[in-house]
């Protein structure tokens, strides 16, 4: 079943249960968020929910009750951007699709704050309300949606709300699935077609063929099980509460905080919580205390039912305050002192009370447990736009204010003052005056880039320059023209100064030689702005299949900077190229000139075969490059791919003789000399090399007194790290227990003298190769 026609059932299926009960309200929640124009086959998914509302709603019984409310249609980055579009009235199904077709999606996802509101305007704390929830994005405000589905399950009379997904993941799901679940409602993931079905089977057969009437029988009245519950006797508002229960602790077990004199005396649930949402170890549930004071109850509900347990609470009054500046300048960051209850979710707000047509709005906020909690201080920004505002204390669990302060934000003097000009891509410093916040920056600003509608080319934090002078340093761009400097407030994203300035063109050249040999070093001088990042490059017009490639690069900074020189290596591969001045900041080329890298002859002269272990020379012709090097190459190792056994760079040779020193493998086979160049990693010449087997042998006494030197004679390669090895167990892997370089012996005699281990006992005498860690010979000796 297509996408569009299995949403069209659900919602219609849902709505039309609605209708089931004459005083049924409900409102759908519609998301407006920049996602949205995310697609689905093919389709725009907020495309798909304005065709499903269009279709369903043309259906709908005319006497339903229905509204609208859509988020994060309005504006970007707003989590306050919710609207109610439609409140719920008869025959309002036109008005909700005409509504739908114009909206844009644009911001975030406070989709449980949204679900909240529509609970509220649909009074479920004293009415049956539904919420239908089409979203296809997960909470994008700091807010919790299944904490927020217990919360209006516990208070309301009869609330559900049913979730419509669009293309999340399982986990993602799971994670707004709970709104729907803890209310009773249905969650429908909208691109996983067997859920689908099964959860439109289930609503079909409940809203088509209602479950038959009970037959009355005789009730069996069961015996509830006993509980009891612990708390303070007194409270003060707002304050953190922990209750210890004793009970069943069963599943769907509730510990609830309620209001006796609430909903007209008949009670009215503040906070609910589920025991094993709680210490379930400890048996203790926490929560807050309400902000007016009274007199509570504690109940304990067994299968979220029947009170087995109650409890008396009162909530007495506390002070509540707030200490702050009587005035305090544009952008300047505030100390706010704080007396409360400390709540998780409390916070101190900056309230204008002008906004929204006098309505209010809260500029900003922070969380107490954001401040120093300890101290009960609390930073914020104040904003950049003078006049009256409010620092207010806000209780986040009943949304309450506790306490208010005014405070009057000043006009401040606030300059930036720079060169009037510089020349392009050179570093300079800037002057500033201002509120210094912490998200304050220094910006250079292109009133002609992005299309005219100005750009910022270049920022620094004033944080991150010299604070206390209050200077920063900016990079001029390698764009001549004229600029701004701007003092740009962080936190209120406004412009607070502004000074002009120009960019002034500079000369920019680049020379080297007409020519270089390839893999040879060369010079190249240049001048230009000499900033941080520019670099001289070797540029390969024909490299990366015809758009160009840096074939080497050195910034200029690593060069010469004084003689405004840099030296480059030419690659091994003839050719055109160019050398080019880059502007690293400004990421383009300034300056070009042409070199042609010329072909050299390259050559490898060495011995056509040479004895197992032993060093020989190696003469070579070629660029002599910093990284190449003389290989010895093994075409059968590594599983038939290739291996360099052995290798010298030619710098650690003898380089004005261009000859190298090799020591060879000490396996027996034909193997190759190989040119390397280092820096195309390419072989450039080669020739082969046949390694000989040569005989070796130890000979030594049967018997040596223990602790005592004894001489052995041995035949072998005798390389420089070659030594007889006195060996206690394995002869390869065993514990060496003495040793002695060939080298350090009589070489020309072929012997070598070794101390006896001091322990009696068999051991074994090995010849090992140091170079290729090789074994070449063994013969056992005796120590008494």
């Amino acid at each position: 079943m297509h996408i569009l026609s299995r949403m069209m059932v659900f919602l219609a299926l849902t709505l039309g249960a609605a209708t089931a009960s004459a005083a049924e309200r409900a409102i759908i929640v519609l998301d407006g968020s920049g996602s949205m124009w995310g697609q689905i086959d093919g389709t725009a998914k907020i495309s798909i929910a304005r065709e499903v509302l269009g279709s369903v709603l043309s259906t709908i019984p005319a006497d339903l009750e229905l509204g609208l409310l859509a988020y994060g249609h309005r504006e970007k980055g707003n989590c306050s951007d919710i609207e109610l579009m439609i409140p719920p009235a008869p025959g309002s199904a036109a008005s909700i699709v005409d509504t739908a077709n114009a909206i844009s999606p644009k911001g975030k996802t406070p989709l449980s704050q949204a679900v909240g509101q529509a609970a509220e305007i649909l009074k479920y704390t004293e009415e049956k309300a539904t919420v239908i929830l089409i979203t296809d994005g997960l909470e994008t405000c700091n807010a919790d949606p299944c904490a927020l589905a217990r919360q209006l399950e516990t208070s309301g009379i009869d609330f559900t709300a049913h979730v419509v997904g669009f293309g999340l993941s399982a986990e993602e799901g799971r994670q707004v699935a709970c709104l729907a679940e803890e209310t009773g409602g249905k969650y429908i993931q909208a691109d996983n077609a067997e859920a689908l079905s099964d959860a439109l089977t289930e609503t079909v057969a409940e809203v088509v063929e209602p479950p038959p009437p009970p037959v009355e029988e005789p009730e069996e009245v069961a015996e509830l099980p006993e509980a009891s519950l612990d708390a303070p006797d007194t409270i003060e508002i707002g304050k953190p509460l922990t209750v210890t229960w004793d009970g069943p602790g069963e599943r769907r077990d509730y510990i609830y905080l309620v209001d006796p004199a609430g909903n007209n005396g008949e009670g009215r649930n503040l906070r609910g919580l589920r025991v094993i949402h709680g210490d379930i170890d400890n048996r203790q549930v926490r929560m807050t205390a309400p902000v007016t004071p009274g007199a509570y109850e504690l109940q304990y509900r067994y299968d979220n039912r029947d009170v087995i347990a109650t409890r008396p609470i009162e909530v007495i009054d506390a002070l509540v305050s707030l200490s702050a500046p009587a005035n305090a300048e544009i952008g300047s960051t505030v100390t706010v002192e704080w007396v409360g209850p400390g709540g998780n979710r409390d916070a101190i707000e900056l309230f204008d009370p002008a906004a929204k047509q006098g309505e209010g709005a809260v500029v900003r906020g922070s969380r107490l447990v954001h401040g120093d909690f300890e101290n009960r201080t609390v930073s914020i920004v104040v904003p950049t736009e003078p006049g009256f505002y409010q620092f207010r204390y806000w209780n986040g669990e009943d949304r309450k204010v506790l306490a208010s302060r005014e405070i009057e934000v000043l006009e401040a003097d606030v300059s930036v003052s720079g060169p009037e000009s510089v020349d392009m891509g050179r570093t300079f410093e800037v002057s500033w005056v201002g509120p210094g916040a912490n998200r304050d920056a220094i910006e250079l600003y292109d009133p002609e880039g992005n299309n005219g509608n100005g750009k910022v080319v270049t920022s620094t934090r004033l944080v991150n320059g010299d604070f206390d002078a209050r200077t920063v340093t900016l990079l001029a761009p390698v764009e001549p023209g004229d600029y701004q400097l701007r003092y740009w407030n962080g936190d209120s994203r406004a412009v607070l100064a502004t000074s002009p300035i120009v960019v002034v063109a500079t000369a920019v050249s680049v020379a080297g030689p007409e020519s270089a040999d390839m893999g040879r070093t060369f010079e190249v001088s240049w001048v230009g702005p000499g900033a941080n990042r520019d670099a001289i490059e070797l540029f390969d017009p024909e490299g990366n299949n015809g758009n160009g490639k840096v074939v080497v690069s050195q910034r200029v900074r690593n060069g010469d900077f004084d003689g405004r020189t840099v030296k480059l290596v030419a690659p091994n591969d003839p050719g055109d190229f160019q050398l080019r001045y880059w502007s690293g900041d400004g990421r383009e080329v300034l300056a070009t000139a042409p070199i042609t890298v010329v072909a050299t002859q390259v050559s490898i002269s060495g011995p056509e075969s040479v004895d197992m272990g032993r060093t020989f020379e190696v003469a070579w012709v070629g660029p002599g490059s910093n990284r190449d090097a003389i290989e010895i190459f093994d075409a059968d190792a590594s599983n038939g791919n290739g291996k360099a056994v052995h290798s010298m760079r030619l710098t650690n040779g003898d380089y004005d003789g261009q000859t190298v020193s090799l020591i060879a493998p000490i396996a027996a086979k034909t193997y190759e000399l190989r040119y390397w160049d280092g820096n195309g990693r390419k072989v450039l010449a080669s020739a082969p090399l046949v390694v000989v087997a040569t005989e070796v042998t130890i000979s030594a006494p049967d018997v040596v007194p223990a602790g005592e030197a004894f001489t052995v004679e041995w035949v072998g390669p005798g390389a420089r790290r070659d030594s007889i090895d006195v060996m206690s167990g394995d002869a390869e892997d065993g514990k060496r227990v003495g040793s002695g370089r060939l080298t350090n012996g009589d070489y020309d005699g072929q012997t070598v003298k070794i101390k006896a281990p001091k322990e009696p006992g068999s051991y074994t005498l090995r010849y090992w190769n140091g170079d290729y860690g090789v074994m070449l010979a063994t013969r056992p000796i005796t120590v008494e």
